[in-house]
């Protein structure tokens, strides 16, 4: 997506419950921002019940500090484990096409836009005119992600998956292309992790 209008204030956020108090609209409206950025755990879903999955996606569209600050901001983002489906979940999660409808969906990205083709929810947006452009590139850190193993110690941390990937080989060749033949005078990437 490439829109001309320059883009000077970019807010961004993550980890919000959808059953939570959100006193954070308002100062985030009030800041002005030109576009608003989920970075992921834009809900907290962990279902794989997708009915379940439309009802948390509607709680938070009803809330009327978010709700405003779609009417007035440009909104874009990706996702994380929460709201990709399960916490930590990665590629093994076995509803993640349905689930990444319901992100884009919740991002309202058209039916015909191409990201809706995509294995993944990554994107990228350029804002501004010649010689002012700012492309963000969000990538998704979770629809090819490698399984990780927990240590069984700790509970906590996970070992390094040395052979895995993260972004699969089609993200990967799409982020060199985007990087190659971007016009922007400066570049934002950002994932969940």
């Amino acid at each position: 997506m490439k829109t001309q209008t320059p883009i000077t204030r970019i807010a961004f956020g993550s980890c919000n419950d959808q059953a939570a108090p959100q006193p954070l609209w308002a100062p985030i409206r009030a800041a002005e921002p030109d576009l608003w950025i989920w970075m992921g755990d834009n809900v907290y879903a962990d279902t794989l019940n997708m009915t379940a999955l439309d009802s948390i996606y509607a709680r938070q569209n009803r809330r009327p500090g978010h709700r405003a600050l779609r009417e007035s901001t440009r909104v874009i983002g990706t996702w994380d484990d929460h709201d990709h489906g399960a916490n930590d979940a990665g590629r093994s999660y076995p509803k993640r096409d349905r689930s990444q409808a319901h992100v884009l969906d919740f991002m309202d990205v058209p039916e015909e836009h191409p990201g809706r083709e995509r294995a993944g929810v990554y994107s990228a947006h350029t804002y501004g005119p010649p010689g002012k452009r700012v492309k963000v590139i969000l990538l998704d850190t979770r629809y090819h992600r490698d399984p990780i193993t927990r240590d069984p110690i700790s509970r906590q941390r996970y070992f390094p998956n040395e052979e895995g990937d993260i972004l699969g080989e089609a993200q990967w060749e799409w982020l060199k292309r985007e990087l190659r033949t971007s016009t922007a005078q400066v570049h934002l990437i950002g994932t969940s992790i």
